[in-house]
């Protein structure tokens, strides 16, 4: 048995496993693998020998464990033989989480090929009530990243890129319930195309690690699985992901640190939709100057051809000189530059996005080898149906390079919205010499390396945002996004559970770019932004005009009740500056009714209840964890009320509000 703070690891002699907490003998959860070859699970029949060793002290490149291990030979009949071994190592740092490992060797006398290797399934055990789930590969546009587990649910979560979608994301998936969570994740610091499916079943849920690429070993030949951890929790998905987090961190691939920058409210010009003109960017300067909004983006669709990034000649005449001429314009007003670009993506005179039928891209007339190819010889495809370049070219990371210095030192941008950013297939293209097709996943995150490291050298307070639309991230890409994005959500409620998320994964103090306000429920929720610690935007226009209105599919003009709510709200942002505070995990998000949140910033305690939706109401008493032995004054700092005096470690307050209740909680 292996044990690491509460939780304990039972190994059997068939290497199946417990997952149980300390003082209980109730499993929670078991576990096992499995080796499929045609229709036959090679490790279902009896060990023929079994052993166990350990736990033993042992230091790997995480750091100190204890180290159980344990092997057996699986034969039965004529099937293959095969010998399992599999390690499980225990981290006084990461309590109640063991990291496992598989290897499998063909112990007999001929080839076998697998056709699924499942590396563990875990199957839970009585769960009572409702269960909740996270699932962090980025499946589909619009995604709840979690979400109740209903009866009859099945995903397979594929970790890897999908022709003509979305993949990718962050291999961890979780489920909850009152009283505990079971999380699956895998560690490996390279994105794997493996499958992490969720299932819900005749009663029986289950988390699998799978490959599903089929793989012939020859005798004596081994294969490895990929690292995976297995933990017990409590609470929502924050603990899950902050674990992720320091693991992944152990190994370098920890979320960059934001800067000043990233936490400064934005306009972006989507307002305007595709068709922005300069004249349009620098028209709403007076505007944003007084309400104090830093950040101004100039979005998609300014650029001739993916890839080449040369302004419209129809919406930017005036070529270079005038973007040039632009950004100095946002810039003696004391503003600052964000230029939207789609890294990778490539026209070759194939489909469309939304009226914009693709033309073909001058970098590929030139470089026609340059692109991604499936294994049948097609080229790869990307969300939007563009051809994608292959990341692994020295010559392409070159062209990145020279593109950023476009944008950064000639044209004088500040910084980045890097958008629809999700990964790459494996590259099958024989005139790239791949050792192996996964070197263009491998490579994804060099790419964007250059562009947050060009950038910082001219731009040291630089903001490099990332936004995997409607999706989470990509694990390898986040210590070159400084700034995480809520990316396209559907309702107020995605933007408080992607902030808190984040918030979880980068690190309490991330900044997490709440997206445009327009996307909130109205258009008009500030507080489900500012409330939760995320950076609010917004893209309205200004001013008014008729004649941009009849261009535009959804008209987000700055009324004077819009101006209003930004009046109101944008300096409530500035004086309180959650975003830079710490966010606390004191609630969760799934079984914690009225909906809360709490962040710590400059000894203050603050505290976000949400009703639901923006006009709901809530009649009750509402709960203030994480306080200190202490009396607090409480002070609701958006209708300026006083709501008392209470005292800690942990309070109650009567409160009736409509959408939210935005406490400041001031220690006396």
């Amino acid at each position: 048995m292996l044990i690491n703070d509460q939780s304990a690891l039972q190994i059997h002699g068939d290497l199946a496993f417990e997952l149980r907490w300390i003082g209980s003998n109730v499993p929670l959860a078991k576990g096992h693998a499995s080796l499929w070859s045609s229709a036959v699970d090679l490790l279902a029949a009896r060990p023929t020998r079994s052993d166990c060793a350990g736990p033993t002290n042992v230091n790997t490149d995480l750091g100190e464990a204890q180290c159980l291990t344990a092997d057996a030979t699986f034969s039965d009949q004529d099937q293959p033989a095969i010998h399992a071994t599999l390690t499980a190592d225990a981290y006084s740092q990461w309590p109640n989480a063991f990291v496992l490992q598989w290897t499998f060797e063909n112990a007999g006398s001929q080839a076998v090929t697998l056709n699924r290797l499942t590396c563990p399934q875990l199957d839970l055990i009585d769960w009572p009530g409702e269960l909740w789930t996270m699932q962090g590969a980025a499946v589909d546009w619009g995604q709840d990243f979690a979400f109740p587990l209903p009866v009859g649910f099945q995903r397979d979560n594929f970790l890897g890129h999908v022709q003509h979608g979305e993949g990718g994301g962050i291999p961890v998936a979780y489920v909850w319930n009152r009283e505990h969570g079971l999380a699956l994740m895998h560690i490996e610091p390279q994105p794997k195309d493996w499958y992490l499916p969720v299932g819900s079943q005749h009663g029986q849920v289950s988390i699998a690690l799978e490959n599903r690429r089929p793989i012939t070993l020859q005798p004596g030949e081994s294969i490895k699985s990929l690292r995976a951890i297995v933990s017990l929790h409590r609470g929502d998905f924050f603990e899950p992901l902050q674990l992720y987090r320091e693991v992944l961190t152990a190994q370098s691939v920890g979320p960059a640190r934001p800067n000043t920058e990233d936490y400064e409210p934005t306009w972006c010009s989507w307002g305007y939709e595709s068709d922005v003109q300069p004249t349009e960017m620098t028209g709403v300067l007076p505007k944003t100057t007084e309400l104090g909004l830093t950040w101004l983006t100039l979005d998609d669709r300014w650029f001739d051809h993916y890839s080449d990034w040369n302004p419209r000649s129809d919406t930017f005449s005036g070529g270079d000189a005038q973007m040039r001429s632009m950004v100095d314009e946002i810039h003696q007003v004391g503003g600052r530059a964000q230029v939207w670009w789609y890294p990778l993506a490539v026209e070759d005179g194939m489909g469309r996005w939304d009226v914009y039928q693709y033309g073909y891209s001058e970098i590929l007339r030139r470089q026609p080898d340059w692109l991604i190819l499936n294994p049948d010889g097609s080229a790869a495809r990307n969300n939007r149906g563009l051809a994608i370049l292959c990341p692994a070219l020295p010559e392409v990371q070159a062209h990145i390079r020279q593109t950023t210095l476009k944008f950064v030192r000639d044209w004088g941008f500040d910084g980045h919205k890097l958008d629809n950013i999700y990964t790459v297939p494996a590259c099958h293209n024989p005139a790239h010499h791949h050792d192996r097709s996964e070197e263009s996943i491998e490579a994804l995150a060099a790419v964007y390396r250059i562009i947050f490291e060009v950038t910082r050298e001219y731009k040291p307070n630089s903001v490099i945002q990332i936004c995997p639309c409607g999706t989470p991230i990509t694990f390898s890409l986040l210590p070159y996004a400084d700034q995480t994005v809520t990316a396209d959500p559907t309702s107020s409620a995605q933007i408080r559970q992607r902030v808190k998320f984040y918030k979880a994964l980068c690190g309490p103090r991330a900044a997490v770019f709440a997206d445009h306000v327009e996307l909130s429920d109205h258009g008009l929720d500030f507080a489900s932004e500012i409330g939760v610690g995320g950076v609010p935007a917004t893209k309205f226009i200004w001013p008014d005009d008729p004649k941009v209105r009849a261009r535009l599919n959804e008209v987000w003009a700055l009324t004077p009740k819009r101006e209003a709510l930004l009046q109101k709200w944008l300096p409530i942002y500035r004086a309180h500056r959650l975003a830079e505070g710490d966010y606390l995990n004191l609630y969760d998000l799934a079984f914690d009714t009225p909906e809360a949140h709490a962040i710590r910033r400059n000894g203050k305690l603050y505290y976000a209840f949400y009703a639901g939706a923006v006009a709901q109401r809530y009649h009750g008493e509402v709960t203030l964890r994480g306080l200190e032995a202490k009396s607090y004054r409480l002070h609701d700092y958006v209708n300026d009320r006083d709501l008392g005096l209470v005292n800690g470690p942990e309070a109650t307050l009567v409160a009736t509000f409509a959408g939210a209740l935005l406490i400041e909680a001031i220690p006396q």
